[in-house]
C-alpha cells in the first residue's frame, strides 16, 4: 500500500471529482442566485425612479401620504384635525 502522507498527482486527481462536484452543484449556486437577485432588485429600483421622473415627481422625494402615513406631522408641530 502506498504511503498516504506522500500526496502524488495520481492521488489528487482521484479525489478531484469528490471536491469539484459538491462545489459546483452545492456551493456555487448561492452566489449565482445572490448576484441574480441583486441585479433584479437594481433593475426594479431603476425603473421605479424613472417612473417617478415621468410623473413630474423628483426621484427620491416622498409624497405627503408616504412621509407621514399615520397622519403625524414629521416636523414636530401640532396637527389640527
Amino acid at each position: 500500500m502506498a504511503d498516504m502522507t506522500q500526496l502524488t498527482g495520481d492521488y489528487a486527481a482521484a479525489w478531484l471529482p469528490w471536491i469539484m462536484i459538491p462545489m459546483i452543484f452545492y456551493i456555487l449556486p448561492f452566489p449565482v442566485f445572490a448576484i441574480v437577485f441583486l441585479w433584479i432588485e437594481r433593475e426594479g429600483r431603476d425603473e421605479g425612479e424613472m417612473g417617478a421622473d415621468r410623473t413630474g415627481q423628483a426621484a427620491g422625494m416622498l409624497t405627503q401620504t408616504q412621509a407621514d402615513p399615520m397622519g403625524a406631522d414629521p416636523m414636530g408641530g401640532t396637527s389640527t384635525s
